[in-house]
């Protein structure tokens, strides 16, 4: 398999600067293993890397305190247990893990599926960090390859896969992995069929709004059953919602402007994924189906786009009633700082919807909303040249719209 750096690395190096624990958790075959091998090479002081499930990493974990604060300690496969135990040693240690202080403790890094963020609640200033490992981004894969991105998704053995038939194997195979038992650290019940008929409703909805009432008559089960099935989906890192606009932010109301829809929509997470849910082997194959189509380009934008945005930024979808629509905005605090549509092609006009949407927006913003209203707005295509458009969009591709998310309201 090709080496991809990823990312999360460098974050996970900044929280051990000043954190006594850091738990990565990512969802089944995203790669956390070689993440592990490659944060230990990297660590300039040296690392130890051991599998939490085996003798030597049970008596680390036994033993924490004991253990050599020369080198972080990264332990495989950890599990929820394990982040407990450590989270209890650190709350009882004095000084805290965090280093701040004259005593010098080890350093742990927990590598695992499901490590439970909410050990971290009341956790307070233990020293203790989280972050999430996903299926790669395109910034970890390179902007050359955003076609077989989108298509194969980021989990690395099928975005490196010798071909797209064999990435779509793989794909179908890990789908009917998940649905038969890889998602029971969530929660997530051994019912293949039930599983797998789930996934395949949301990928059939993505980037709608979810009928969690259809989908419990379709698959005989209660919609209360089907709530917490999507919630443990969410964790697991396979299906994101976006919220709508909340109420209170600028466009909620006003006149002109139609009903907003209140409802989140759903996405499968890895757009290759989504394809295989729904059978397709080849960006050719989308073309029959304009809806699916331009929602899996949305759900990949979106995707990318949760990757890049800044600390302290929240990102919503706008929709009314009366068509109006915007695929994301990104708001700080009531105040939104910029807006995108995305579009498999280069539009050579800009949708009354978006006009609107963004009209909406604007207008009920209040003096300097969205910085200058007119560098925020964004139609975000496959391969974009920075035309302006009417209204002040500028057409952009991925990889420069995400550079733009990275600056927002810098």
């Amino acid at each position: 398999m090709a080496f991809i750096h990823r990312t999360v690395i460098r974050t996970i190096g900044g929280f051990l600067s000043d954190h006594g624990i850091v738990l990565v958790e990512g969802s089944p075959r995203c790669g956390k293993s070689t993440m592990a091998r490659q944060l230990a090479a990297s660590a300039s002081t040296g690392a130890v890397l051991v599998d939490a499930r085996l003798r030597e990493g049970r008596a680390i974990i036994d033993a924490p305190g004991s253990q050599s604060a020369a080198r972080p300690i990264i332990l495989d496969n950890a599990e929820r247990a394990d982040a407990q135990r450590l989270l209890s040693w650190a709350r009882a240690a004095n000084p805290p893990v965090s280093g701040r202080g004259t005593l010098r403790l080890p350093r742990f890094v927990l590598v695992g599926r499901e490590l439970g963020r909410a050990v971290l609640a009341g956790a307070g200033d233990d020293g203790i960090a989280w972050t999430g490992l996903g299926p790669l981004s395109l910034f970890e894969a390179g902007q050359a390859s955003l076609k077989r991105l989108w298509l194969r998704g980021g989990y690395p053995e099928a975005f490196t896969a010798p071909t797209d038939d064999a990435a779509s194997a793989w794909l179908e195979t890990y789908a009917a992995d998940l649905a038969g038992g890889a998602l029971a650290a969530w929660g997530m019940p051994r019912e293949p069929a039930l599983i797998h008929g789930l996934l395949e409703a949301v990928a059939a909805a993505d980037g709608q709004a979810f009928n969690e009432n259809a989908a419990a008559r379709a698959l005989g089960v209660s919609r209360p059953t089907i709530a917490r099935y999507l919630g443990m989906l969410v964790r697991a890192g396979i299906v994101f919602q976006v919220p709508a606009l909340p109420r209170g932010l600028p466009g909620d109301s006003g006149s002109g402007v139609g009903r907003v829809i209140r409802s989140p929509a759903i996405y499968i997470r890895d757009s290759g994924l989504l394809h295989a849910l729904l059978g397709i082997r080849s960006v050719g194959e989308l073309a029959p189906s304009a809806r699916l189509a331009s929602a899996s380009w949305a759900g990949f934008v979106i995707g990318q786009t949760l990757e890049a945005v800044p600390a302290g930024l929240s990102l919503y979808r706008y929709a009314s009633a009366d068509g109006a629509a915007l695929d994301l905005v990104l708001a700080r605090g009531d105040r939104p700082v910029l807006v995108a549509a995305a579009r498999r092609h280069r539009p050579a006009s800009v949708e009354r919807s978006l006009s609107y949407a963004a009209a909406a927006l604007a207008g009920h913003a209040g003096p300097g909303a969205m910085h200058a209203q007119r560098s925020g707005r964004y139609i975000v295509v496959p391969d974009g040249d920075g035309r302006q458009l009417p209204g002040g969009f500028s057409v952009l591709g991925l990889g420069a719209f995400l550079e733009r998310v990275a600056m927002a309201d810098a």
